[in-house]
């Protein structure tokens, strides 16, 4: 089962990821409103989830805060940053997490489109 940890402060975008996460047949997601909130979250967890998708313009700890912490964490499952702003801070956060020997799934832009995300969970399992 594919477990996700959304962190985004956009409620609306949050939202959007659960709709088209669940048309994809994903139904465990957990949610965080920013990074200190979503690394607080994947300490408690028993089991991490599979895939991050994380923002990267958030207020108390932003996704290039959270690439470094995952990093330190040794981050096992996949990552996906996402970004409505700038497509250059999505190649810079991915070059940081990959160098952080984090596995990086893809960089999207915001919004999220559902093809988009079926074609990156198509590739994470393997189809």
């Amino acid at each position: 089962m594919t477990k996700i940890l959304i962190i985004d402060d956009d409620e609306t975008c949050r939202e959007i990821a659960r709709i088209l996460l669940n048309r994809l047949g994903i139904t465990y997601i957990v949610y965080a409103e920013d990074g200190h909130q979503g690394l607080n979250l994947l300490d408690s967890m028993e089991v991490p989830p599979n895939v991050v998708i994380t923002d990267i313009f958030m207020p108390n700890k932003d996704g290039i805060e959270m690439v470094t912490a995952l990093a330190k964490r040794q981050f096992a499952g996949e990552l996906i940053l996402a970004s409505g702003a700038d497509p250059i801070m999505l190649r810079v956060a991915q070059a940081m997490a990959l160098a952080g020997g984090l596995s990086v799934l893809a960089t999207l832009l915001k919004p999220l489109d559902e093809q988009a995300l079926r074609n990156v969970f198509a590739r994470l399992n393997g189809s």
